[in-house]
């Protein structure tokens, strides 16, 4: 039987961008496991395939589309699947990213073409899968959220990072501006900012072990928490902000980092 959690999403439908692997396949079956039906966004057929194995389960109702977000083509049919496949759209998560090694150049050796990618991905990709989301939640009348997936980048640079620090800073400000813009017609928009998120088994673990990077340690040192964080702490705040229970929360941006950014 599905998982029943405070947030009760029975019956809304999701589309989760790059939401089969990492943070987005957390947000992606955390929100079937309160009832929505999500349609998950992936790069290629072979990541698509990898992530409808990773998240079938009997209890869940969860679709998978290809759809390369750096492609405006491919943003708008992406949200006009999910209206098909489910009939509308009530929740857009937009998780897709360049992140880790390939979203780190220094300034200089960031050349056009990998700059476009980034930004188009990270940024213009959200900006356009929002415009058409909220097309069909206008439409709808029934309450609407959109939620930007950023980082502490929006707030701290990084190194090598800035092109991924820029986006990052964008995606706050697209959420800020659609949370003004579409308050009249119900639909919330809410940016959530994950810290150091372990993507993998040493995720949670109270202290580094051997194998973890100097970079790794180095985030672990910073965080008053003194642990890594999981992809299910960014899952459990994303189905919060996505219910009724956060109707009155619009314009926000929430701290996911074990307090990294008060350090």
């Amino acid at each position: 039987m599905a998982v029943t959690g405070t947030a009760g999403l029975a019956g809304r439908v999701a589309l989760v961008t790059g939401g089969g692997s990492g943070i987005g396949a957390a947000i992606s079956a955390r929100l079937a496991d309160e009832g929505a039906h999500v349609l998950v966004g992936q790069r290629t057929p072979q990541t698509a395939a990898a992530a409808a194995s990773r998240l079938a389960a009997p209890h869940r109702s969860l679709d998978v589309a290809v759809a390369d977000l750096a492609d405006a083509a491919s943003c708008r049919a992406l949200v006009a699947r999910c209206v098909e496949r489910f009939g509308g759209i009530d929740i857009l998560v937009n998780n897709a990213a360049v992140t880790g090694p390939g979203a780190s150049r220094p300034l200089l050796d960031c050349d056009d073409e990998w700059l476009d990618r980034v930004v188009g991905v990270n940024l213009t990709a959200a900006f356009r899968c929002s415009r058409e989301a909220a097309r069909y939640m206008m439409a709808s009348g029934t309450p609407g959220v959109i939620v930007n997936i950023g980082s502490v980048a929006a707030y701290a640079a990084q190194h090598h990072a800035t092109a991924y620090t820029t986006t990052k800073a964008g995606m706050l400000g697209l959420t800020r501006g659609l949370a003004f813009e579409l308050a009249p017609h119900n639909i919330r928009a809410v940016h959530v900012a994950p810290g150091d998120i372990a993507l993998d088994e040493r995720a949670g673990t109270p202290a580094p072990p051997p194998e973890l990077s100097e970079p790794q340690r180095w985030w672990e040192r910073h965080t008053p928490l003194g642990r890594r964080g999981h992809p299910d702490d960014v899952a459990s705040m994303v189905a919060y902000l996505c219910s009724a229970e956060a109707g009155f929360v619009t314009g926000a941006s929430i701290l996911v980092d074990g307090g990294w950014l008060s350090y």
